[in-house]
Order: C-alpha cells, then structure tokens, then sequence
C-alpha cells in the first residue's frame, strides 16, 4: 500500500442499485457535494454522491449491484482517498485497518501482504483540489468505504463507513447516457500501458500481480522522467529527495486487486501529469514507481 509523505516533499497533499430511486438516495448525501459538471449520467448507473469533510465521510449506506459510480468531491485541505474494500470471510474491520496501518506505515510488506489477504479492493477515487469519479462494478455483499487520508487519526474505525449492496438494479432514470471510456490505462508489474494524451473517461485495469493504482499529479514545467526517477529512487532509499517535482497532490484510482479495473472521470485543468503508483513491491519493498512504473502523460479536458 501507500506510504505517506510529508506534505512539503510532494509540494501539496498527499500522504473503494440504490434501494430507492436515484433522487431519493441523492436526497441522504450533503448539498454541498454536487455532481461533477463534466460527468453525465445513464439509466444503466448509480450515480452516489461522496462528500468528505475534515469531519468524516457522507454517503449512503445501502446500494444495488452493478455499476456504480462514485462522484468524491473534498473540503478536507489533505485531499481525500476513497476506496470500497470487501472483507475475506472471517476478517473483522478491527484486523483490517490495524494490518492497513501497518502497510501504510513502516511495514509496507508484510503488512501489505496481510491487507491483500484481509480485503478485496474495488478501487475507487483519489481527489485533491478537483473533483472526480469511479465507476466500479459491485456485487452483492457488504462494503466499507475507507478514506486512506485518515489512517492516522484515533477515532478512524469510526469513520469508515459500511455499506450494504443488494441484488438487483435501481430503477430508471431519465437522463442521458454518460460517455464511455476513450483512453485505457493498464498497470502492469513493469510499468504502465498508456497513451501519450488522455482525453475523457479513463478505463484503469490492473493486470499488475498485486494490489496496484494509478494517480495523476501536476509536475513543474520541464519535468523529465530522469526528474521523476530521481525522486522516486530517493524516496525509495529512504532519503531526502531535496525537492519534488509535483505541483499538487494525486488524483486518481486508488489500489484495485489483481484483475479489477475501474473507470475514472475527473475534471482536472488541461496539461502535463505524472502517472505515478505509490504503492510498495509486495515482494521487495520497494516502490513500483523507482521500478519503471510513471509515465508523463497529457491531459486534455
């Protein structure tokens, strides 16, 4: 999983069918989260709106299976990473966040390892100063929405939020249908597969051996990939990288399992991106992206 960062090295913030109707469930969300402008709707989808305040998380509690998507929009300053995990049989959320902490904290590998046992991970959105969206296809189950932002906090059990998927589908709405993908992003254990320009929705899909993700990060004009590379090498050795590259923090799709793929929207400013995993080598320890895995992409709004 993750290892947080202190904020001044990434230069900003860094560190898963509805019972009702969609407008009745819309109706238990904050007003303050609208739904992102640049992201349509379809009959076919759930559209759930997930408000995130330094308080907590916003958002309903009981959904349908199929594809839902997951419009994030923060007002936490620290930016927000919303995933939908599924517990294995016989694992309680206690063990879950305490082997989370320690993969996120200074056991990257045997906790990782752990956390990969613990859960199935869905994926979902990262946001920082934009908002954005995951469509993720969910069967039936029980779920938990965690922010990975808040790992650190006491009181973080009390702020993950259960929810309950239902067999079936919500009914129809009336809106226009939402455009499908254009660009695909495949994590592989060696890197990424992406084109050069991404434009519209973008499909991730991780064909990557274990947990992974994929988060875009706005660089300082004249970035290389040699900048990125010595970034990551000296975070990966542990040392001081004595500055960073990024102009903010990730917006993204966070840890999918092997085989899972999500589809992200988000309404990011037009211009150059690292496409970037922050997440630790199960095996080694070491951080994919000092292996090869980012990429300099543009994004086109």
């Amino acid at each position: 999983m993750h290892r947080h960062l202190p904020s001044a090295v990434l230069a900003g913030s860094l560190a898963a069918s509805l019972l009702l109707p969609a407008p009745a469930a819309h109706a238990t969300h904050t007003a303050s989260a609208p739904t992102p402008r640049t992201i349509a709707h379809s009959p076919a989808l759930q559209e759930v709106d997930i408000a995130v305040t330094p308080e907590g998380i916003t958002a309903p509690s009981v959904l349908r299976s199929g594809a839902i998507t997951f419009h994030v929009r923060s007002a936490d300053p620290a930016g927000s990473w919303i995933g939908l995990v599924r517990l294995r049989p016989g694992v309680s959320l206690k063990t879950y966040l305490a082997d989370l902490r320690r993969a996120m904290g200074d056991d990257p590998v045997t906790g990782g390892r752990a956390v990969a046992r613990d859960a199935e991970m869905l994926g979902g959105a990262a946001v920082a100063h934009a908002p954005a969206a995951a469509t993720l296809n969910v069967a039936p189950g029980t779920y938990h929405l965690v922010d990975f932002q808040d790992l650190g906090l006491p009181d973080l059990a009390d702020r993950v939020r259960r929810v309950t998927v239902l067999p079936g589908r919500p009914a129809a709405a009336s809106r226009p249908r939402a455009a499908g993908p254009t660009s695909r992003i495949t994590l592989r254990d060696g890197g990424f597969d992406a084109p050069g320009v991404l434009t519209g929705p973008v499909r991730v899909v991780n064909r990557s051996r274990q947990h992974n993700e994929a988060m875009l990060m706005p660089v300082r004009p004249g970035t290389t990939l040699a900048d990125l590379d010595s970034f990551f090498g000296a975070v990966d050795a542990g040392h001081d990288p004595g500055g960073s590259p990024f102009t903010g923090g990730p917006t993204g799709v966070v840890p999918l399992s092997p085989g899972r793929s999500a589809v992200l929207r988000t309404e990011l400013p037009s211009g150059t991106y690292a496409l970037v995993s922050w997440v630790r080598d199960l095996d080694s320890g070491r951080m994919f992206a000092a292996r090869g895995m980012r990429a300099l992409v543009t994004v086109q709004g």
